[in-house]
């Protein structure tokens, strides 16, 4: 599954993003106001449980990548929230984008 747009492809997970999805995560500005992944472990159980999420319910928060360049730019999408809220059920949107992203119309 990829979506694309002149610039950017969202697309399914593969084993090459998690090095750079660690690297972002690292970032505490990235990271301000997400869940903290504090090790490259954590961040893998992420990417994991996002494979698993796409899996069992057909979407995620897929990889944003550069069309021109194919270089990892951070997660974006939809997910399913599990918690009890006045709210659920509910999906949420959302996205994680590495600092030097921010400001060009990503999100």
């Amino acid at each position: 599954m990829i979506l694309a747009t002149d610039r950017l492809a969202l697309r399914e997970w593969r084993d090459d993003d998690r090095a750079p999805f660690a690297a972002m995560s690292a970032d505490p500005e990235v990271m301000k106001f997400l869940r903290a992944l504090p090790t490259r472990e954590a961040c893998d159980q992420w990417i994991d449980f996002q494979i698993a999420h796409q899996a069992e319910h057909g979407f995620c928060f897929w990889v944003v990548e550069s069309r021109a360049t194919g270089a990892f730019l951070g997660a974006t999408g939809l997910f399913r929230v599990f918690f009890d809220a006045p709210f659920t059920p509910a999906v949420e949107i959302g996205w994680r984008l590495a600092r030097a992203t921010w400001g060009q119309g990503i999100a």
